[in-house]
C-alpha cells in the first residue's frame, strides 16, 4: 500500500511538532524542552553567581536592586523518542467501505513525517496477533519512505490481544518518551485498561486515537444477516432490524463513553477520528486545538 501526500500536505506538516506533556531525558539537541539545564533560550530560573561563571549570563538589572550577583539559567532542549502503535488487526480491515487500516496508516505516516522533520525518533509497530512487528529508530526525514514500506507491507490480520501485543516491545524500552495508538478498540475495556497502564509503567506519554468508520458508526438494515467476526471466524445470523441497529448504536455510543473516561481516568490523552472525515483538517487543525501538535 502506497501512501501519497500533498506537498502543500507535507510543507505544512514540517512545520508541526508533536507536544509532549512530560520533559525527557533525550540524545541530541532539539525542540523539546529537557529536564537538564542548559544554554537555550528558555528561561528557567536563577541561581546565585559562582566564581567560574560565565559573566554573559550575569542579570545586571537583579543586580542593581539586591547588590547580590546571580546568574540566568536555562532549559535545554533535546530530542524526543516516539513509539507509535498501529492497530493491525483483522478488525482494521473491516468494512473494506470503511478503510479503517488505511486511515490509521495514513495517520501514523503523517505524525512520523512531523516527527522525522522535527529530528526526533520513531519506531513503529504493526499490532496483529501476539507477535507484533517493529522498526528501528527512525530519525530524519529520509526515514519516511522506509515507514511507509513497513506499514503498507501486509494487510489487517488476525487478533490483536492488546496487552500481550504490547508487552514485547515494552520490555526493549530503554528511553520513555510519546506512544501514541491507533486502534478502532473494538475488544473489550479491560484489555485496554491493561494495555495503558503497560504503557503508562514504562514512563511514556500516552495519545490514543481511536479511529472508526461510518459503517461502524451506524450500520445499514438489511433484514437477516449472517455475521463473521473477523478475528476469530464465529459466525451468527442476527435479524437487523431498526431495532437491532439502534441497539447497536446505543452500546458502541456506551463504549465510546467508556473509553474516554478511561483515557481521562489514567492520564490519557484521547481523539477520535472518523475515517470519512477529512484527515488533512484532522491532523492541522483539530490535533493542534487539543494541544496535541504545535
Amino acid at each position: 500500500m502506497r501512501v501519497g501526500f500533498a506537498q502543500n500536505f507535507l510543507n505544512r506538516l514540517e512545520t508541526l511538532r508533536l507536544q509532549a506533556r512530560r520533559r525527557y531525558l533525550g540524545m541530541r539537541k532539539g525542540a523539546h524542552l529537557s529536564p537538564r539545564r542548559g544554554t537555550s533560550l528558555e528561561f528557567a530560573d536563577f541561581r546565585v553567581y559562582a566564581p567560574g561563571d560565565d559573566p554573559r549570563w550575569v542579570d545586571w538589572g537583579l543586580y542593581a536592586r539586591t547588590r547580590r550577583l546571580y546568574v540566568k539559567v536555562f532549559q535545554e532542549e533535546e530530542d524526543l523518542y516516539v513509539y507509535l502503535y498501529v492497530d493491525a488487526s483483522a478488525s482494521m480491515g473491516v468494512s473494506a467501505e470503511d478503510a479503517k487500516y488505511a486511515a490509521a496508516v495514513r495517520l501514523a505516516l503523517a505524525l512520523s513525517y512531523v516527527v522525522l522533520c522535527s529530528e526526533d525518533s520513531v519506531k513503529l509497530h504493526r499490532l496483529a496477533g501476539e507477535a507484533p512487528q517493529a522498526t528501528p529508530f527512525y530519525r530524519g526525514r529520509r526515514r519516511f519512505l522506509e515507514a511507509q514500506d513497513f506499514l503498507g507491507r501486509e494487510p489487517p490480520t488476525g487478533r490483536a490481544r492488546f496487552p500481550k501485543a504490547l508487552a514485547p516491545s515494552l520490555r526493549t524500552i530503554r528511553r520513555p518518551g510519546k506512544a501514541i495508538l491507533i486502534s478502532d478498540l473494538l475488544f473489550p475495556l479491560e484489555e485496554m485498561r491493561s494495555g495503558l497502564d503497560l504503557l503508562r509503567a514504562g514512563n511514556l506519554d500516552v495519545l490514543v486515537i481511536h479511529t472508526l468508520g461510518p459503517n461502524d458508526l451506524s450500520p445499514r438494515t438489511a433484514g437477516v444477516e449472517r455475521l463473521v467476526d473477523s478475528e476469530t471466524g464465529e459466525t451468527i445470523d442476527v435479524r437487523l432490524d431498526e431495532a437491532a441497529r439502534a441497539t447497536y448504536v446505543e452500546n458502541l455510543e456506551r463504549h465510546r463513553r467508556e473509553v474516554r473516561s478511561l483515557c481521562h481516568k489514567a492520564g490519557v490523552q484521547y481523539a477520535f477520528f472518523d475515517t470519512s472525515s477529512d484527515l488533512e483538517d484532522f491532523v492541522l487543525a483539530k490535533l493542534p486545538a487539543l494541544g496535541l501538535l504545535r
